[in-house]
């Protein structure tokens, strides 16, 4: 039970690194990569409520979800997290190149951050 939790995070991280090997040499490629950024910071919420559940310390949305990691300590900032959903949520309702530079530029961060993330569920569910 304890891997397969994150089996799925792990793949969509997967992915996102991979993307990001090297700079995108268009806008297609730049708005794939976004895509990429888009599930990924979904999965690491839903993975990180279903650990969180697994350690009877349930929360019932994304921002909950992260605010209850910062309680456990689990991560240091949670409002750099709600960035990141911020950041997905106007990818989903508003989109120009503006946009999607800015986004772009944060997808560095989150991946650094959705590294650490991982190996914090990782540990917690040994």
């Amino acid at each position: 039970m304890k891997k397969p939790l994150l089996d799925n995070y792990i793949k969509a991280l997967k992915t996102l690194d991979e993307a990001m090997i090297k700079p995108p040499a268009n806008n297609l490629e730049r708005d794939g990569i976004i895509q990429r950024f888009e599930y990924c910071i979904e999965i690491s919420w839903k993975s990180a409520k279903k650990v969180l559940e697994h350690h009877e310390s349930p929360a019932d949305t994304p921002r909950n979800v992260f605010r209850e990691l910062a309680k456990l300590g689990w991560i240091n900032n949670p409002e750099e997290w709600i960035a990141f959903l911020e950041a997905r949520n106007k990818t989903s309702h508003l989109y120009h190149d503006g946009v999607a530079e800015e986004i772009f530029k944060l997808i560095p961060s989150f991946v650094k951050a959705s590294h650490q993330l991982l190996e914090v569920l990782e540990a917690k569910l040994k």
